[in-house]
Formats: C-alpha cells, sequence, structure tokens
C-alpha cells in the first residue's frame, strides 16, 4: 500500500504524523489479537474427538472461520468507514472474546457434552470469530487513516512485525496450556481478546478522518473491470490464490500429521508451530528487504515456491520413514524450508501485484487480493481434508507440492519487465 499515490485529502492534512502513541498502540493491540489467534491454531485438531478418524472435521475447522471472515471482514470494513475504526475494532475483538469462550466451554469436562454436541458448539466458536474478526483489515484502515503516503510504509511495517511476532509466541503458549487442560486455551485467548478490547476503547484516539476501505469496492462491481482486462495483473492473483491455498494444506493436517507419526499431542505440535512462526518472522523481518534489493522480485517470487515445495517433500520424506532419527531431522528442516518459500513469496507476489497494477486502483485490487486469499484458506483445508488418508496421511503435503511447482512454472512463464522500470534485478 506504500506505494499508493497521495489521496487528495492527503495534500490538505494538517499534520503529517500520527496521533501521538497511535501507531505504537495499535501495534500492542493488533500484537494481543494475534496471540489469542495463535494459541488456538495448532490445537484445532484435538478439539475433534475422533479427529484421526475423520480428518475433514478438523480441516473444516479452518475452513469454516475464513469463509466467515471471507463475508464478515468487507463488512465491518464498510461500517468501520461510517461510525469510525475504533467502535468496530473493539467489537470485532468482544466477538473474538465470545468465540473464545465458547469454544473453552465446550472443551470442559464439567458440562459433559456428547462429542457431537462439543463439536457443534466448536464449529459455533468458530463462525463467531470468523464474522467478527475483521481486526486486521479495520486496523489497517486505521493506518491508512493516520498516515499519509510518505509514512505509512513505516505505519504498515509495525502491522506486519505485530502479526509476525504475535503469531510466532501464541501458538508455544497453546502448545503449553493445551497440555495443562484442552479449555484452557480458549479462556486465555478469549483474556487477550478481551485486554485487546479494553485497550482499544480506553487508549486508541478515533481516526482523525474516514477514508474509504477496501470494502468499498465490493458494492461497486464496475470497478474490477479495469483489473480482469489486465492479463499479467489477473495470472498473479491467480497464482497467489493457489500459493495460498497450497500453504493453508499444511497448516491445516500438520497437527494431525504430527499426531499420527510422533504421537505429538498440544504440546509439542504447539511447539512445532511456534518454530515456524519464528522462521516466517527472521525471513520476513530481516530478510526479505535486502534479498529483493539484490534480486528483484521475479526471481524470488519464482524460488519462493520451490522452497515450499521441497518442504512439502521433506514432509512426504518423514511419512514413509517414521519414528525418530533421520526421519525427525528431515521434519524439522522440511518446516523451515517450507516456511522461508512462504515467507519470500508472498511479500514478493503482492509487491508484484502492486507494480502490474493501475495506481489508482491499488486499494481495489488489494480489497480483491485479500478476498482471493480468504477463499484459498476455505478451499485449502477442503482439499487437504480429502486427500489426508492417501499416501501414509501426506496426501496433503504431495498437492501441496504439486500445485507449488505448477505455481513456480508460471511465473517463470509469465515473468516481463515491470511497468515504468528500466531495468529488472535478475
Amino acid at each position: 500500500m506504500s506505494q499508493s499515490p497521495p489521496l487528495e485529502n492527503e495534500s490538505k492534512d494538517v499534520s503529517p504524523e500520527p496521533p501521538p502513541g497511535a501507531l505504537g498502540i495499535i501495534f500492542l493491540i493488533v500484537f494481543i489479537d494475534l496471540m489469542g489467534f495463535g494459541i488456538i491454531i495448532p490445537l484445532l485438531p484435538f478439539y475433534v474427538h475422533d479427529f484421526q478418524k475423520h480428518p475433514f472435521k478438523v480441516t473444516m475447522l479452518f475452513s469454516i472461520f475464513s469463509i466467515c471472515q471471507f463475508i464478515g471482514s468487507p463488512i465491518l470494513g464498510a461500517i468501520s468507514d461510517r461510525v469510525g475504526r475504533k467502535p468496530v475494532l473493539a467489537f470485532s475483538q468482544l466477538g473474538s472474546a465470545a468465540g473464545y469462550v465458547l469454544l473453552g466451554v465446550a472443551t470442559m469436562p464439567q458440562f459433559h457434552f456428547s462429542g457431537a454436541t462439543a463439536l457443534v458448539l466448536i464449529y459455533a466458536s468458530r463462525i463467531i470469530d470468523g464474522f467478527t474478526g475483521g481486526n486486521i483489515s479495520t486496523a489497517q484502515a486505521y493506518i491508512s487513516d493516520v498516515t499519509t503516503a510518505k509514512n505509512r510504509a513505516r505505519g504498515m511495517g509495525l502491522l506486519g512485525a505485530a502479526f509476525g511476532i504475535g503469531f510466532a509466541l501464541g501458538p508455544g503458549l497453546g502448545g503449553i496450556l493445551g497440555a495443562v487442560h484442552l479449555s484452557l486455551p480458549g479462556f486465555v485467548a478469549a483474556a487477550f481478546s478481551l485486554a485487546a478490547a479494553i485497550l482499544t476503547l480506553r487508549k486508541l484516539p478515533e481516526s482523525r478522518t474516514h477514508k474509504p476501505t477496501d470494502a468499498e469496492a465490493w458494492l461497486h462491481p464496475s470497478k474490477f473491470v479495469p483489473i480482469f482486462q489486465n492479463r499479467v495483473l489477473v495470472e498473479l492473483l491467480a497464482i497467489s490464490f493457489c500459493l495460498m491455498a497450497a500453504f493453508v494444506m499444511m497448516e491445516s493436517t500438520i497437527g494431525l500429521y504430527l499426531n499420527q507419526l510422533f504421537g505429538w499431542k498440544e504440546l509439542k505440535v504447539g511447539l512445532y508451530f511456534a518454530y515456524i512462526g519464528v522462521v516466517i518472522a527472521i525471513v520476513q523481518g530481516g530478510l526479505i528487504g535486502r534479498l529483493t534489493r539484490k534480486l528483484g522480485e521475479w526471481p524470488l517470487a519464482i524460488t519462493g515456491p520451490v522452497f515450499v515445495a521441497v518442504g512439502m517433500l521433506g514432509y512426504i520424506f518423514t511419512g514413509y520413514h517414521g519414528g525418530y532419527g533421520i526421519a525427525f531431522l528431515v521434519l524439522i528442516l522440511a518446516g523451515a524450508i517450507n516456511a522461508t518459500g512462504r515467507s519470500i513469496q508472498t511479500p514478493t507476489v503482492s509487491s508484484l501485484i502492486s507494480k502490474f497494477s493501475d495506481r489508482q486502483q491499488q486499494g481495489v485490487i488489494f480489497g480483491l487480493y485479500s478476498g482471493l486469499s480468504s477463499l484459498a484458506r476455505v478451499a485449502g483445508p477442503m482439499i487437504a481434508g480429502a486427500v489426508y488418508p492417501y499416501l501414509h496421511n501426506t496426501g496433503p503435503f504431495l498437492a501441496a507440492a504439486i500445485i507449488a511447482v505448477a505455481m513456480a512454472a508460471w511465473l517463470m512463464v509469465l515473468r516481463q519487465p515491470v511497468p515504468n522500470e528500466a531495468t529488472v534485478a535478475v
């Protein structure tokens, strides 16, 4: 978004700087939110009583959240344009807290819920959290409100850092809590969301202006017509959709897989997720900028999916050589390679999408990009759940590897000079 031209009213901003402390507060709010979200993610398989017999029930927990978020985020974004970011952020956080509380209640033995009733309540908790979980998109809109084109990159960078750190720390904490009792992570996640809501209401200054968010594009479908006439842009969006679906195939089944292969429970699965999160934070936070300046976007965009495919092949290897020893070492290496590939491909493909876009349509395009990413997080887990039982429970990893290699080849064919750039780094 930092490459977007200044909006008309930005040139008239009386103050180019955000309200005192606003960026620090929004960083803390998003960090707390993502801690709560990260606590739950690695534990989702263990919330399904017979998860090894019915992997599709597990992957649907990922899909149902994403499809509800896909529907809810644009609505919350449009509402925030009219009533302000602050109340919508607080509402979203309270909604997430309610969903997490329901998740905790569903897994408390004191209530003696049957397996079917508990699963219905767990699905309901994911639906509530999905519909109200527009925190990130509204936070992005808030930063857009309180910054100008000149300092927006710094604000969005803080948001990305909060996301990365929160998601790196959350799964480890979730594993520790889940090892104590499976209901505990839900209540702690609810406490994080409630703390974020209180911080929002008491400390976050309301935006000084209410500029339209990406959500407005969904109310005017004609705005998408010029996008679909840009062949390179359409292909890049399709590639990003497929790459996200491939990564989520791993994310939604790795807990099942590690339990089946090594007998890992909540703690070890949570720590493995945390390990992957740390790799992502290191690559996106410290390496991607230098690599992009040295190599350019196209080579990295092509290399990223290759790394993802190699990581997926590592998971397949462990499935056929189970147990500790060489299989465990390959598992650790596969996680790092896969996470590195994802961390390389995501920012470089999104950068290419920005550079091949009309500068006047960046908001609309990235609204579409975000929506397609949410839909990929619906499709990926559904496919993964269907193919999980095959090939020693490595079906999702093989499917993801095939998709990643196909996308690398597609990017090689699509590669061309970036508009308005005299040369392209190679």
